[in-house]
């Protein structure tokens, strides 16, 4: 599969770029109203999603008019073929402004179709090329490793090497709730066991703690993390309570300053400060706000990368960011985020924490149909295709369930590196 960049002007270099993004967000920003109105399924949203993927289509044209025109002088990545599955030919990889990114690229619409029904869609800060680090991750090495293999039917290199282990995260919810996230696993757990490109294992811990995530992550190849994708993160008193009471304990001991900020998720001291009571005060700062993105919008676009939105994953015992995971380089290459408008606030975060890919939602949806997609790209990714390739097929499989105008289908993009693969891991 080869992949085309596609490199945006940075803010300020071309005006009508910047005029058409400016539409796209402004179009972006009346969604979540158009959603209480007529509900987070209606055709109306599908509409609206085409309408800004239109926006966004006129904004990288007015750049660049032949930007997908995929000719033989575009560079870009190429991912190695699957042994099964059905890859698209060609993807395009958008290099974009960290402003710009939180922004649903994979909405892409030329007027007559959108662009996902043919092509891979991705965006990230770089170029889809993997860079040849010194040393690389070791996902990369892997990945040029099979590159240069390609043609050459020696034999499966992969054979006797311990499969990826994905760690799944349930968040914070109600007791029914919870019990469909790990539905959710379920749904995820087969399919990776029905794939064809090795074997891969979901681990699902009855409980993880920020303090045990933010230590144990780089014991796994990627992290799902499952929460409510139809409304922003809450807490609920029973688990604000336990939380609180469990910062508080460890607060009013002497030297608990390393507990409580591996309960907080801070990275350092106030000089000057007591630091216990300034994770106090930041903690009950965190837990005042009834959503990262919320207070500064009413929609995805407030949470956009490049903004200084606090807070991240919402779990029983509290909540931890996405800066505390990649302190020491200790984040997976893979982040999937299956919860309420992640791509816009989380992804961007992630992938500068350390992740090389990021699997998002741009919009809210309700659970079924975001459990569908998950199990859908693990199945998709077990058969040999790429991050970008498994979400457009994942992403189709969900639309012919459902019907071309349920809006379900656009909710999950990519941010980073597309061509990474399972096998890869």
């Amino acid at each position: 599969m080869r992949w085309i960049d596609i490199p945006l002007p940075a803010p300020g270099e071309n005006p009508s770029t910047d005029q058409l993004i400016a539409g796209a967000q402004e179009l972006l920003a009346g969604l979540p109203a158009l959603q209480a109105q007529h509900g987070l399924d209606a055709p109306r949203i599908a509409q609206r999603c085409e309408a800004v993927g239109r926006t966004l289509f006129q904004a990288i044209t007015a750049a660049d008019a032949a930007a997908f025109r995929p000719d033989a002088h575009r560079t870009g990545a190429q991912t190695p073929s699957p042994a099964t599955g059905d890859a698209p030919a060609l993807g395009y990889h958008l290099v974009v402004p960290e402003a710009w990114l939180g922004l649903p690229w994979h909405w892409l619409h030329n007027g007559m179709a959108f662009l996902l029904e043919n092509h891979a869609l991705a965006a990230a800060p770089h170029p889809s090329r993997v860079p040849e680090l010194d040393p690389p991750r070791l996902w990369m090495q892997r990945h040029s490793d099979a590159l240069f293999a390609a043609g050459d039917d020696t034999g499966d290199r992969t054979a006797g090497r311990t499969g990826p282990e994905i760690l799944f995260v349930a968040g914070h919810g109600r007791e029914e709730i919870r019990r469909l996230m790990f539905r959710e696993a379920e749904g995820i757990d087969a399919a990776l066991e029905a794939g064809c490109a090795g074997p891969a294992r979901l681990r699902i811990p009855g409980a993880v703690s920020p303090g045990l995530l933010a230590a144990r992550a780089m014991l796994y190849q990627a992290l799902h993390f499952a929460a409510p994708t139809s409304q922003p993160p809450e807490v609920s008193g029973a688990g604000e309570n336990r939380w609180l009471a469990g910062l508080m304990a460890a607060a009013g001991q002497e030297d608990q300053a390393q507990a409580v900020d591996d309960l907080v998720g801070l990275e350092g001291e106030v000089l000057g400060v007591d630091p216990v009571e300034v994770a106090l005060d930041q903690a009950l700062e965190a837990f005042a706000r009834r959503g990262a993105a919320v207070g500064a919008g009413s929609g995805p676009r407030a949470g956009a990368a490049g903004s200084t939105g606090r807070g991240g994953w919402l779990l029983e015992d509290g909540p931890v960011a996405p800066e505390h995971l990649g302190r020491d380089g200790c984040l997976p290459p893979l982040v999937f985020s299956n919860s309420w408008c992640s791509l816009a606030w989380l992804g961007g975060r992630f992938l500068a924490a350390g992740a090389s890919t990021f699997v998002g939602t741009a919009a809210p949806l309700f659970s079924r149909p975001a459990r569908r997609f998950a199990a859908g790209f693990y199945a998709c990714l077990a058969d040999g295709l790429c991050v970008g390739a498994a979400q457009r097929q994942a992403a189709l499989a969900l639309r012919e369930e459902l019907g071309a105008e349920h809006p379900a289908w656009l909710a999950h993009g990519v941010q980073g590196y597309a061509t990474l693969r399972l096998a890869d891991l």
